[in-house]
């Protein structure tokens, strides 16, 4: 997929990631991922391959919404799952730590997460963004997550700082019981 983004953003790199990683260590990062990530985490997931037999990590996993958000948290929890750690606490830092200002919709970016400032300017709100409208939302001082697993593959539409910004006071107003 080729979206027209600032700083020429390539989900490509992924796919990339994926063959060096097979090649630099032999194994199959799918594999890899099912023992040290997937399986821990209780995820039913598929991928889909290259024809060349190589995961296609730059689009082809396949998650239901509520595996989707035990990856967010995960992530609130600092990359502990059921008391024990599966990722470490560095990692999770400086993943979830701007790295770039895309100029998108007023995102930042870290290592494959899109963050956007919140208004008070002391933390983000954390985007995963998949293809055709799956997103995965976390706002983590109210340790919310939200999955969204819709399938538009027509029109990639550009409303994740929107979405964002109208969800929370939504969930408040109906946790609350007033209308918004």
């Amino acid at each position: 997929m080729c979206l027209e983004r600032p700083n020429a953003y390539s989900s490509g790199a992924t796919e990339l990631l994926a063959y060096i990683f097979q090649k630099e260590t032999g194994q199959d990062i799918d594999a890899y991922g099912e023992k040290h990530l997937f399986g821990p985490l209780g995820i039913k997931h598929q991928w889909k391959r290259t024809y060349l037999g190589v995961i296609d990590t730059e689009g082809g996993l396949y998650l239901n919404g509520s595996d989707l958000a035990k990856i967010g948290y995960l992530y609130l929890n600092d990359g502990i799952w059921d008391g024990k750690r599966l990722i470490s606490a560095a990692w999770v830092g400086q993943s979830l730590t701007p790295a770039i200002d895309t100029g998108w919709q007023g995102l930042k970016y870290g290592f494959k997460w899109w963050l956007q400032p919140r208004k008070d300017g002391k933390e983000y709100i954390w985007h995963g963004i998949g293809f055709g409208g799956q997103r995965l939302l976390v706002f983590p001082s109210e340790r919310l997550i939200a999955t969204f697993t819709g399938w538009d593959i027509l029109k990639d539409i550009e409303f994740d700082s929107e979405l964002a910004e109208r969800l929370l006071p939504a969930v408040r107003s109906a946790a609350c019981g007033v209308a918004p």
